[in-house]
């Protein structure tokens, strides 16, 4: 009896003593049968007593038998014997050391998507749920590697000391714990740690972003927009809360930061670049529509702005033609119950700080010929603080405009109901020849000079505009027209207008109130201010003698001259009228002068007549004035009883 039992003991202990290397043995000769790959192993070990596994150094080929598909030093499982009798399979500990493996997806198959298909193909479903449970605990990764490519997109992810550990799997309701780290092949790191409950799908993480390179995320921004290259370091630590069934009420907080970030169109020309921007959450509820934010800041922003024939930078990147925006265009659709539903939602916000410095924006539009139109507006700063819904807040604004020009802009609002704002704009010094390809573009005319002033005060209530803007142009110079273009807007003789409306110190002063409905869809602001400026040179262009004489009412120079019958030479007084009159006409070349000699009522000279208009010629000669920019008119406005009295009235010569 003690040799039987003696020998079943011997027997048994051969077994568990054979059974790692029989298993070896057999996965080795049938792997391409069982996983359509082949497979080698240093050692495996079984314990039929205790329920542990060991396997070292295992290799796997790819299906095509000359690819690595993965490897790892040794994996050891510890099953829990006993509970299986009450149908518990319960895991003690996985440990994975020193994996190495190499994962491809091409669309939705991946290089290991036949193993799984030849193990499902002829799975049934179950009609019924299984009553054996699942117990894992004491999951740990060490020294793993893993490089995953997406053929498709044309990503590569090539991690490097990726270990994990999940203390209990828990499949029945209760939540599991995972602690996770890896690094990248550039240095960068991630980290995760947070408890996941798999069977409602609560999650609780803390999510720590080191170094991270942007271009790791081009690949599939391309696959949204028309990117070329994307450089730059993500850095954050969050913390992230919510259900997998509702991601839209997640609730997270945290910090986030971008530095060196740069941006390329997909022709490799520069879209974007800023040196550093910071996101600091205090606390967002997407479910509640709760934003509080403690930061928000960008420095060193340059955004270029690109327009052309077909659409503009930003419908490029959406892969999407557009009509470029014109001064002509109609005015875009406003889903104006949409923008009722912001208005009026319950989204609350706080954002304690804004604040953006040494921003710029180079806007270049390509579509305008001979010569296309760049403008710059650089040293960009923004500032707001405590902005939060249902109160006006200030936001201050300024910039540099062109080469010389300067933004100022003070405004009370909340940037999420515009039904009721108030701001004060001002802009100085803009030099309108920074604006010269456009003015040959849109009207044939050259710019030579001029100084741009505007300011403007707007108020908003309850969305009806009222704004009051004055518009200040000092000298500006047009210069002759190129009549081998023609002008994409109405024709318009702009040097004459200018030299009609510009008063006697060089000055274009022009009041251009706004009125209207920001609500509608038909209202544009910009639009109405340059087509109030714009309707304003056509009237001019058609009157031009009308405005002429209101510009110089009032002006004691322009008023009529008395000349006694007697009198045969000009006053001091009348010369030097005359020599004002002169400068005027001498600054602006395409001003006529129409003399009317008005004589008395009684005795009138014809000869008389004409010698008072040869004194003021000969007068208006000797200070520089061309003779065929003189003339003697007929139709008097006024007449004295005993003298005679000259009428200076300017006209425009059309060029």
């Amino acid at each position: 009896m003690l040799i039987t039992v003696g020998v079943i003991v011997g027997l048994i202990l051969l077994i568990n003593i054979l059974a790692g290397p029989i298993v070896k043995a057999y996965v080795e000769k049938h792997s391409v049968e069982l996983c359509h790959r082949q497979v080698t192993m240093k050692h495996v070990r079984i314990n039929l007593f205790t329920g542990k596994v060991a396997i070292i150094g295992l290799k796997a080929q790819e299906e095509n038998g000359k690819d690595k598909f993965l490897s790892f030093k040794k994996l050891k499982v510890h099953v829990s014997l006993p509970r299986l009798l009450g149908k518990t399979v319960r895991i003690n500990r996985i440990l994975l050391d020193g994996l190495d493996g190499h994962v491809v997806q091409d669309g939705i198959r991946f290089n290991f998507s036949d193993i799984i298909e030849f193990y499902t193909k002829d799975a049934k479903p179950k009609k019924e749920p299984s009553k054996w449970k699942v117990d894992i605990r004491h999951i740990e990764l060490r020294n793993c590697a893993v490089l995953y490519e997406d053929l498709k997109m044309g990503s590569r992810f090539d991690t490097r000391n990726v270990s994990a550990k999940v203390p209990r799997l828990d499949l029945n309701g209760g939540p599991s714990h995972i602690d996770f780290a890896t690094d990248f092949k550039d240095g960068s790191g991630f980290n995760l740690a947070g408890d996941y409950n798999i069977k409602e799908g609560d999650f609780d993480a803390h999510v720590q972003m080191h170094k991270l390179s942007l271009d790791l995320a081009l690949p599939y921004l391309k696959k949204l927009t028309s990117w070329g290259k994307l450089s730059g370091i993500l850095n954050g630590d969050a913390k992230v809360k919510g259900n997998v069934k509702h991601i839209e009420n997640m609730v997270f907080s945290g910090t986030t930061s971008l530095n060196n970030v740069k941006a390329t169109n997909a022709d490799q020309s520069p879209l974007a670049s800023f040196s550093a921007f910071e996101l600091n959450l205090d606390k967002v509820d997407l479910g509640k529509k709760e934003f509080d934010v403690d930061k928000v800041m960008l420095k060193d922003l340059v955004f270029h702005f690109d327009v052309y024939e077909d659409g503009t930078t930003l419908s490029r990147l959406s892969g999407k033609k557009s009509q470029a925006d014109s001064l002509d265009a109609a005015p875009a659709q406003k889903d104006t119950a949409k923008a009722e539903d912001v208005s009026t939602s319950t989204i609350r916000y706080l954002l304690k700080n804004l604040s953006v410095t040494n921003g710029k924006i180079v806007y270049t539009d390509h579509s305008v010929a001979p010569q296309e139109q760049t403008f710059e507006v650089s040293g960009i700063e923004i500032h707001a603080q405590n902005m939060r819904n249902g109160s006006d807040y200030p936001i201050s604004l300024k910039a540099k405009l062109g080469t010389l020009g300067e933004l100022l802009c003070d405004a009370h609002m909340d940037v999420l109901n515009l039904r009721d704002a108030e701001a004060d704009i001002s802009i100085r010094n803009l030099k309108i020849t920074d604006f010269n390809p456009y003015s040959l573009y849109y009207l044939a005319y050259p710019v030579e000079d001029g100084l741009l002033n505007f300011t403007s005060h707007i108020t908003v209530k309850d969305n009806w505009l009222d704004s009051q803007n004055f518009l200040d142009i000092f000298k500006p110079t047009f210069g002759k027209k190129d009549k081998s273009l023609k002008p994409a807007a109405a024709k318009i003789p702009m040097r004459a207008a200018m030299y009609v409306i510009t008063d006697r110190k060089g000055h274009v002063k022009m009041d251009l109130p706004v009125k209207g409905d920001v609500s509608s869809p038909e209202f544009s602001f910009r639009k109405v201010i340059w087509k109030t400026f714009l309707n304003l040179i056509v009237k001019i262009a058609a009157s031009p003698v009308d405005f002429i004489a209101k510009a110089v009412a009032g002006d004691e120079t322009f008023k009529p001259m008395t000349l006694p019958a007697d009198q045969i030479s000009l006053s001091i007084e009348q010369t030097h009228r005359l020599g004002e009159i002169a400068d005027y006409m001498k600054e602006r070349d395409l001003i006529q002068m129409i003399v009317n000699v008005c004589p008395p009522q009684e005795e009138p000279s014809q000869s008389k007549t004409e010698q008072c208009f040869r004194m003021v010629k000969e007068q208006l000669m000797k200070h520089g004035v061309a003779a065929n920019r003189i003339t003697m008119g007929t139709a008097c406005k006024s007449a004295g009883s005993q003298d005679y009295k000259v009428e200076f009235n300017l006209n425009v010569k059309e060029e």
